[in-house]
């Protein structure tokens, strides 16, 4: 029916798995107990960069906004940006105890998109829906959406964006992403 190879998506359902197993380690693992929350993001980090180019979910998210952005303020922007989203996967993921993920159907969308459904359960019972969003690249198959609990992580940042750009600069939602990125919570 579709160019997907049923390969292709094996092959990239054992990636996602084994990065979230990898990530999940730094935050569970004995071994890394005494790892500040800094160091466990430097090596969180480390294990996305390492499976997935994090610059398409910022472009995504930024949409036509990237534009407006300096070479400068797109650097900062990437950086805070790619900060969030660590910070993001750890604080969604910290808990009780090492949450279990169910790896569930892969829905064929074209022959150059698939989705993966997760169902991610933590100790305490707290159950939520994640669907990762994979589009075949240049530069391979690539992560371009996360929707957890029906709200897509590009979506929701690109309208911020949007509604920012209308009537702020690029630096002042620099000095916004760096005030997201030092809070104790992430929204």
């Amino acid at each position: 029916m579709f160019g997907v190879s049923v390969s292709a998506q094996v092959e990239e359902v054992a990636k996602l798995k084994s990065a979230t197993k990898d990530a999940m380690d730094i935050l569970y693992e004995e071994n890394y107990k005494d790892y500040s929350k800094e160091e466990k993001a430097v090596e969180v980090r480390a294990i996305l960069e390492r499976d997935y180019d994090l610059m398409i979910l910022i472009r995504r998210t930024m949409g036509r906004n990237w534009k407006l952005l300096s070479t400068w303020e797109q650097s900062e922007v990437k950086e805070l940006v790619t900060k969030l989203i660590v910070k993001s996967f750890i604080e969604g993921l910290q808990g009780l105890g090492r949450p279990t993920i169910e790896y569930k159907e892969i829905t064929l969308i074209t022959d150059k998109r698939f989705e993966v459904q997760t169902v991610v359960q933590f100790t305490d019972g707290r159950v939520f829906n994640v669907l990762f969003r994979f589009g075949r690249l240049k530069t391979g198959w690539q992560i371009y959406d996360i929707v957890a609990e029906d709200v897509s992580v590009v979506s929701n940042y690109r309208q911020q964006f949007d509604d920012h750009f209308h009537r702020g600069t690029g630096a002042e939602l620099i000095e916004k992403l760096k005030q997201l990125v030092e809070d104790n919570q992430s929204e």
